[in-house]
């Protein structure tokens, strides 16, 4: 399996979906699945959520990719 950021810098990936199997938090799943939290918003069962924020078993965890531009 690739790494979640190789696909999403190939560009065959711009979101991931991730359901919780254990209790942790948003920066240890990132820090699991090799991902800067300043790169990606993470959505929690429908709502922002910060490096801080505890995940429940069972949560749906969103990582997008944040947009640039100018």
């Amino acid at each position: 399996m690739q790494n979640l950021n190789e696909l999403i810098q190939s560009g065959e990936l711009s979101t991931h979906t991730y359901h919780v199997t254990k209790e942790r938090t948003v920066a240890d799943l990132l820090a699991e699945l090799n991902l800067q939290n300043k790169y990606f918003a993470i959505i929690v069962d429908g709502k922002r959520a910060g490096p801080k924020s505890v995940l429940k078993e069972g949560s749906e965890v969103v990582i997008l990719p944040k947009i640039a531009g100018g």
